[in-house]
């Protein structure tokens, strides 16, 4: 009998820079507290993100979030430079301006509006048996180089692979659930972009990935998946929204998870 539990959580305090991994974390408005709270933007105003440039894989940061620390280091080795994130924003920037060779600012939002699918998905979920699936098949994947490659907020356990997809109806029909007291609704598979291929410690590109996690997920597809209604089978982890109504609850590891019922997302999103 599967007990699907929540087994991991890990927030990007700065879009597109590494996770913290947690024992715990609060529901904020639209994302977990101070998931994607601050982001990198260039002078014509677009994000500084994986998608743009792999110089953001060679960028290490480690937090002191109490106190809204940023430590930065090339990985390169070179020292670490330490930054306040809410009074020395100058100075961070102008560092990052150095590292990244154009002027960049730093942009913060509490309201979840740094996500990528912003009012929709606040959160993205997976399995760590789908991960498992998948790295079969990339034979020269870590487990955590994988988590660092997809960038998932929660991770659950005690489930087969691709369990998650159990999260999400067809198109146009989400998925209420709880973990622990906190009800969220699965929305729709995460379709996958160029960061992905990206190697997470040097932002090279692994131009065979794209080809083999498709046909890793063709060849793993549950019978009765709804991956296809979706389009491409280059998709991994799940969309999940957040409601206002759940700010300020708490998740923590070893909570249970349990599956609610459908819901219409055209009400949802009115």
């Amino acid at each position: 009998m599967m007990r699907p539990t929540l087994t991991q959580i890990r927030i990007h305090p700065i879009k597109s820079l590494d996770p913290i991994e947690l024992k715990e974390v609060e529901v904020g408005t639209g994302s977990l507290q101070h998931d994607r709270e601050f982001a990198l933007v260039s002078s014509d105003g677009r994000f500084v993100n994986g998608k743009r440039t792999g110089r953001v894989n060679e960028l290490k940061a480690t937090y002191d979030l109490p106190n809204y620390t940023v430590h930065l280091q090339p990985r390169t080795g070179e020292k670490v430079d330490s930054f306040d994130l809410l009074n020395e924003q100058p100075a961070l920037e102008a560092y990052l301006t150095t590292f990244f060779g154009e002027p960049i600012s730093l942009i913060r939002n509490q309201a979840g509006q740094l996500m990528d699918i912003p009012d929709v998905s606040g959160v993205t979920v997976i399995s760590e048996a789908s991960l498992r699936s998948l790295q079969k098949d990339l034979h020269d994947k870590t487990l955590e180089n994988l988590r660092l490659r997809f960038r998932a907020n929660i991770e659950f356990g005690g489930v087969e692979a691709f369990w998650e997809e159990n999260l999400i109806g067809k198109p146009g029909i989400g998925i209420r659930f709880s973990i622990s007291n906190v009800e969220m609704v699965g929305v729709s598979p995460r379709a996958r972009c160029n960061v992905p291929p990206r190697d997470p410690m040097t932002g090279i590109t692994d131009k065979s990935f794209v080809k083999q996690m498709m046909k890793s997920r063709s060849n793993s597809l549950p019978a009765n998946s709804l991956i296809p209604a979706y389009g491409t089978p280059y998709q991994l982890t799940v969309n999940v929204h957040l409601p206002e109504s759940q700010r300020g609850k708490w998740l923590r590891i070893g909570d249970p998870v349990k599956t609610i019922g459908p819901i219409d997302l055209s009400g949802l999103f009115e």
